[in-house]
């Protein structure tokens, strides 16, 4: 998903791939339909809901969007509650 939506001449892609920002691999549009793509396949995929872009994460300090590791983080700490 992330793969797709990265240009092809960019470095790989890992945990500490930039998803905001100016390093980002995404444009604003982009990190939008991510977080569409991946809150639909938990649903799909692990039957597991969860609402990734609310209030709570718009609001701290430290985005959860900001690279790869911090989105899984992220996701695993809503989807544990």
């Amino acid at each position: 998903m992330l793969v797709t939506a990265a240009p092809t001449d960019s470095a790989p892609l890992n945990e500490e791939t930039r998803l905001i920002g100016r390093e980002a691999v995404l444009d604003s549009m982009g990190l939008v339909n991510l977080i569409i793509e991946v809150e639909q396949r938990l649903e799909d995929e692990h039957d597991v809901t969860v609402v990734l872009a609310d209030e709570r994460a718009m609001s701290q300090k430290n985005s959860p969007f900001r690279s790869v590791q911090t989105l899984a983080d992220y996701i695993c700490q809503v989807a544990a509650e």
